[in-house]
């Protein structure tokens, strides 16, 4: 009876540590920010304010699935890594987590698994502000 159970479980749990992976580009294997894959693009509608020691932060994006992006809404966690710069012209510049506020548009690539929930949960590895 063992050697039966051995032989039932091992799919099921090839399925379970399938379906637990995250996304196919971005999941366990490394960050989305390797490549050009915009994760969301959108509208900030909620931060919740870091807490030293506690919570870096985060935020809610809202927008819509376009060619270049992936999802249309998100909870995006924030860690001290997470790169943080505004769009100018053709280039970039640093900016800051003060500088994210309701309304502002950006576009955000997840770093590491993306918790497939309405909305998605990630951490960002970085926020590029585009208004």
């Amino acid at each position: 009876m063992s050697r039966a159970a051995a032989v039932l479980t091992a799919p099921l749990l090839t399925l379970i540590l399938v379906s637990c992976g995250g996304d196919s580009e971005s999941g366990a294997g490394g960050p989305s920010a390797t490549g050009s894959v915009i994760d969301i693009r959108g509208t900030i509608t909620e931060i919740a304010t870091p807490v030293p020691d506690v919570s870096p932060g985060g935020l809610a994006v809202e927008g819509e699935v376009e060619a270049d992006t992936r999802y249309s809404s998100a909870w995006v966690r924030m860690k001290d890594s997470t790169i943080i710069s505004r769009r100018r012209g053709a280039g970039t510049e640093p900016a800051t987590m003060a500088d994210l506020q309701p309304g502002t548009r950006v576009e955000v690539k997840f770093a590491g698994v993306v918790a497939q929930l309405d909305p998605v949960q990630a951490t960002a590895a970085e926020i590029t502000i585009i208004d």
